[in-house]
C-alpha cells in the first residue's frame, strides 16, 4: 500500500541516469565536486510526534505502524540477503521469517498481534503471522497486504495468480482477495488492487483501485471503496485509494487524484466527498482518526535537484524529491530529518549520478497524546 511510491521514485532515477549520460563526460570543477557518489539507501523509521527514530542501520523500510498497552509495534523489511519481513517492538527487531519475505500490515486485537505479508517458498506465498506463528493463505503465487480483526473474525486482503505457461497469462490470472477466517473471496480481476480493509458495524470496508477497461493504458484505475463486496466508485478520473478508516458512522479514505500531466494530489475522501489536501505534486499513505482529529500521512515535492554541468548550475523543474508529511484536519507538516539540513541535492553530469535522499510515511498511528508514524529516510 502504499508502496506505489518506491516504484515511482526508483523509475525517476533510472530516468535521471540516463537523461545524465545521454548529456556527455564533462566534469564539474574539483572546487564544487561532491566527496562522495552514492546512492542513499533506505532506513526504516518510526516518527514519534514529528521525531524520527531510525530502526535499522541496514537498507530497511517501515510499512505498518500499532500500539497496544503502551507497546509499539512497527512491521517492515530488513533487505539483507535479498529481504527478510522484520517486527520491532519498542525499537527492538524480531525476524518473522528466516527465509525471503516481507511484513505489510499490523493489527493488534486483545493482545494477538497479526500481520500481513509473504513468505517465498519458493514464491511468494500470502501469510498470516498471529503471534509470530506464520499461516499460509494459499499454495498459489500470493501476497498479502492488510489485516483487520473484528470479533473473532479475521479478515486480510491481497491477491493471488492462478498461474499460466507466459508472463502475459500469469498476469491475466491475477485476482483481488478477501480472505475471511482463511476462506478466499475474489473482489476484482487482475486489473484490481486492494490496499485497505477496516470493519464496523459488521460491514467490511476495502480500499484499492478498479480499473475501466476503456480508459488509455496507465490512466484506468478510479479510486474505489467496497462496501460488503459492492464497489463505490470514488472518482471519475485516474485515482487511487490505500486507506480506509471507520469512526462514528462516518468513512475516511486516503488516496491520490492524478491530474492530466505527471502530478498527483494526496486526496481524503469523507463520506465519498474529495478534499485535496496538497496543491503540489504529494501523495497519501494512510489514514486514522482519533477523537476529532484526522491524520494523513504521505509524502509531498520537497524541491529540485540542483543540476551541475561544467561547473554551472542549472535547475530542471521535473527533478524532485519527496518529503514526509502528516496532515492533521488537512493542515500539513513535515516530518523531521535531521540530515535534511545539511544535505544538498544534486546531479553531477559527469557519467556518475548522485541520487539525493528523500523521506516517506507508510502508515499513521494514534495513542493518547502520541503520534506514531512509520516509513522511510534515504540517506
Amino acid at each position: 500500500m502504499r508502496k506505489m511510491w518506491k516504484l515511482h521514485i526508483v523509475a525517476m532515477i533510472g530516468f535521471v541516469v540516463l537523461a545524465v549520460l545521454a548529456l556527455g563526460s564533462a566534469t564539474q570543477p574539483a572546487a564544487t565536486r561532491p566527496a562522495a557518489f552514492t546512492e542513499p539507501e533506505e532506513r526504516a523509521t518510526l516518527w514519534v510526534n514529528g521525531e524520527p527514530q531510525i530502526l535499522s542501520d541496514t537498507r530497511s523500510r517501515a510499512n505498518s505502524v500499532a500500539v497496544s498497552d503502551g507497546d509499539v509495534y512497527v512491521v517492515g523489511t530488513v533487505r539483507a540477503e535479498r529481504g527478510r519481513a522484520m517486527l520491532w517492538v519498542n525499537g527492538v527487531p524480531q525476524a518473522l521469517s528466516n527465509m525471503l519475505s516481507s511484513a505489510n500490515d499490523i493489527h493488534i486485537s486483545n493482545s494477538y498481534v497479526y500481520i500481513a505479508g509473504a513468505v517465498w517458498d519458493p514464491d511468494s506465498r500470502a501469510t498470516l503471522w498471529v503471534n509470530g506463528v506464520p499461516q499460509t493463505l494459499s499454495n498459489l503465487t500470493s501476497t498479502a497486504s492488510s489485516v483487520f480483526v473484528y470479533g473473532s473474525d479475521i479478515f486480510v486482503l491481497g491477491a493471488v495468480w492462478g498461474g499460466g505457461a507466459t508472463a502475459r497469462e500469469r498476469q491475466l490470472s491475477r485476482r483481488a482477495t478477501l480472505w475471511v477466517n482463511g476462506v478466499p473471496q475474489t473482489l476484482g480481476n487482475y486489473r484490481t488492487s486492494l490496499a485497505s480493509v477496516f470493519v464496523s458495524g459488521g460491514n467490511v470496508y476495502v480500499a484499492g483501485t478498479a480499473h475501466v477497461p476503456t480508459a488509455p493504458l496507465g490512466r484506468s484505475g478510479r479510486a474505489t471503496l467496497w462496501v460488503n463486496g459492492v464497489p463505490q466508485t470514488l472518482n471519475n478520473t485516474p485515482s487511487s485509494a490505500v486507506s480506509v478508516f471507520v469512526y462514528g458512522g462516518d468513512v475516511f479514505v486516503a488516496g491520490n487524484v492524478a491530474s492530466q500531466g505527471r502530478t498527483r494530489y494526496a486526496t481524503l475522501w469523507v463520506n465519498g466527498v474529495p478534499q485535496r489536501l496538497s496543491n503540489i505534486n504529494s501523495g497519501a499513505g494512510s489514514v486514522f482518526v482519533y477523537g476529532n482529529n484526522v491524520y494523513v500521512a504521505g509524502n509531498t515535492d520537497s524541491g529540485q535537484y540542483e543540476v551541475w554541468h561544467d561547473g554551472v548550475e542549472r535547475v530542471r523543474d521535473w527533478l524532485y524529491y519527496y518529503k514526509a508529511m502528516l496532515w492533521v484536519n488537512g493542515t500539513p507538516r513535515v516530518l523531521n530529518d535531521p540530515e535534511s539540513l545539511t544535505r544538498r541535492p544534486f546531479i553531477v553530469y559527469d557519467g556518475s549520478a548522485f541520487v539525493p535522499g528523500y523521506t516517506d510515511a507508510s502508515s499513521v498511528f494514534v495513542y493518547g497524546d502520541d503520534v506514531f508514524v512509520a516509513g522511510v529516510i534515504s540517506k
